[in-house]
């Protein structure tokens, strides 16, 4: 038997952790509920039942998140994980991909085994032991699905693709950016990102058009104390400095190039990179960490695909996201509930 060919991370294990008990992967027969059992959301004929949403919920701590908004979004961040479980499952069906007990066994045989529980704890977890193993080997089988679905686009064409795509973001590159920040007005409530945004696209606009250089426009829009220094904040690794938002953003920059608006807790930016100190990492030591990026945008692509082709129902009363309207939307994704 051969090893799996690579280990799944990113957004493929976020997958895996949501797993319930027989809510997804590759039974033979559709999932079924009790009778009578309330239904959250249809992903094509397939339900999904309040029970799975609450499995999933206990896993996430939910009863220790105070805020309604808090509640609210999660659940809807639970329900969106289970939805892309369907369609990841829907995908290896449309895709003839199997596995078999042989090899989810062999898998198992070869994962970690857990320490030793104390008596106590054996005589407790024993009436769980049966939906246990069944959850692991549920999570076994799709992994292995999921790598034979997409090992083959694991090329080496591909992954030097990636690498030039994203070497910027991993090889110990060090940027220079400036950027214009806008503050938000607690005044305004929850129109005040949205009207930064507005804003901030104008300055922009009046960058690219050279009706003022980027410069001049921090010294006269930005509310950071780095509009002394033309927005300078000189430079900069990919992790560990900045936000995760801002950072990104600018590592996905040319030199020259002004971002769209760029949301962090900080307020509304614009960002230009001015300068770049290149990295010394290689192709070949980056290779891992270029596999789990590849890996990331295979599955994301997988699932943006399925839900292109797959009508999705939510029962009413359900939390869930609102569908994006622009791929650079800087907002967070909003959540809605179905009205009853």
């Amino acid at each position: 038997m051969k090893s799996m060919p690579f280990a799944l991370s990113g957004l493929s294990a976020l997958l895996l952790l949501f797993a319930t008990d027989g809510a997804f992967l590759l039974a033979a027969d559709p999932v079924t509920g009790p009778l009578g059992a309330d239904i959250v959301a249809h992903v094509a004929d397939t339900p999904i039942y309040r029970s799975e949403l609450e499995a999933v919920l206990r896993r996430l701590d939910y009863e220790q998140l105070t805020g309604a908004e808090q509640q609210l979004r999660a659940q809807a961040e639970a329900l969106g994980a289970l939805i892309d479980q369907r369609l990841l499952r829907m995908t290896i069906e449309r895709e003839k991909i199997t596995t078999d007990e042989l090899e989810v066994t062999a898998v198992m045989k070869r994962r970690r085994p857990q320490p030793a529980q104390p008596q106590s704890d054996r005589d407790t977890l024993l009436s769980n032991t049966q939906s246990e193993e069944q959850l692991l080997r549920s999570q076994i089988a799709l992994e292995i699905c999921l790598n034979k679905l997409i090992a083959p686009l694991l090329t080496k064409e591909s992954l030097a693709t990636t690498y030039t795509k994203h070497r910027r973001a991993i090889d110990g590159t060090r940027l220079r950016v400036s950027h214009i920040v806008l503050r938000p007005d607690p005044g305004m409530g929850a129109d005040a990102i949205p009207t930064l945004i507005q804003r901030a696209e104008g300055i922009r606009r009046a960058i690219l058009q050279r009706d003022l250089s980027f410069s001049d426009a921090a010294k006269k829009f930005s509310a950071g104390p780095s509009r002394k220094q033309d927005g300078d904040l000189g430079f900069f690794p990919r992790r560990g400095v900045m936000v995760e938002d801002f950072s990104r953003v600018a590592f996905q920059l040319a030199k020259g190039d002004v971002s769209l608006p760029v949301v962090t807790p900080f307020g509304v930016h614009l960002l230009t990179v001015t300068g770049m100190e290149p990295g010394a990492e290689s192709f070949e030591a980056l290779r891992p960490q270029l596999e789990n990026i590849l890996i990331k945008e295979c599955v994301g692509n997988i699932l943006s695909q399925a839900r292109a082709r797959t009508s999705i129902v939510f029962s009413p009363g359900v939390p869930h996201f609102e569908p994006r309207k622009a791929v650079d939307d800087q907002l967070p994704p909003t959540v809605i509930v179905s009205p009853q």
